[in-house]
């Protein structure tokens, strides 16, 4: 079980650059859906990953993390997914 849950945590483990790249792409794809579609769908784009960033911030304070280190954390989680997509 600890092994297991070793290897989940090491799957989901996020740097703080993977967290900057994805927050650069998000900034990237909103001005790019505002020049080419509307600023409106830009804004809803960005407003959707600002909620995402506060339900995560939201929880982690529930769960007792305070500070900086709960937005550090909220941070990693809204925008970690650039893990995903870098080599």
């Amino acid at each position: 079980m600890r092994a297991s849950r070793g290897a989940v945590l090491n799957v989901f483990r996020v740097e703080m650059s993977i967290a900057h790249m994805g927050f650069g792409i998000v900034i990237i794809a909103c001005a790019l859906v505002g020049v080419v579609w509307s600023p409106r769908a830009a804004v809803i784009i960005a407003g959707a990953f600002f909620a995402c960033f506060l339900v995560a911030l939201v929880v982690l304070l529930c769960t007792g993390r305070r500070g900086w280190a709960a937005v550090r954390a909220a941070y990693k989680s809204a925008f970690g997914w650039a893990n995903w997509i870098t080599p």
